[in-house]
């Protein structure tokens, strides 16, 4: 098994330790494989998507951010049917986009938005 390095700020390590002690992994590199697990299996699940398709993509980041879901709105207007932004509580922010299009440009936006570090959760879900 290979050995990588990873660098994370102390709250995100605070929490990684409380996710392991709740979910029972021996300890933090069980939890970060579980986690790069998930990772992967959503990127699977992105990828064979095809033809026309409906989905949910959900975002929640810090309310200074917001110009960022705003691009990804207009920049992917042709498949977002409905925008929806609330305020969360502790100054964040939830973007619910439904989308309608081509699974290319369903993923290319997935993708833009998972990648993006101003995003704290992203998630696609497709029925």
């Amino acid at each position: 098994m290979a050995i990588i390095s990873v660098s994370i700020d102390n709250e995100t390590l605070s929490e990684l330790d409380a996710i392991g002690r709740s979910l029972g992994f021996s300890g933090r590199s069980e939890a970060v494989r579980a986690g790069v697990r998930s990772l992967v299996a959503e990127n699977k699940s992105a990828e064979a998507l095809s033809g026309e398709i409906k989905a949910v993509l959900l975002l929640v980041h810090e309310e200074k951010m917001e110009k960022s879901a705003s691009f990804l709105a207009h920049e992917f207007e042709d498949i977002v049917s409905t925008h929806i932004h609330s305020n969360l509580k502790r100054e964040k922010c939830l973007e619910i986009f439904v989308l309608a299009g081509r699974a290319e440009r369903v993923r290319a936006l997935f993708k833009s938005a998972k990648s993006s570090r101003k995003m704290e959760y992203v998630r696609l879900i497709v029925p």
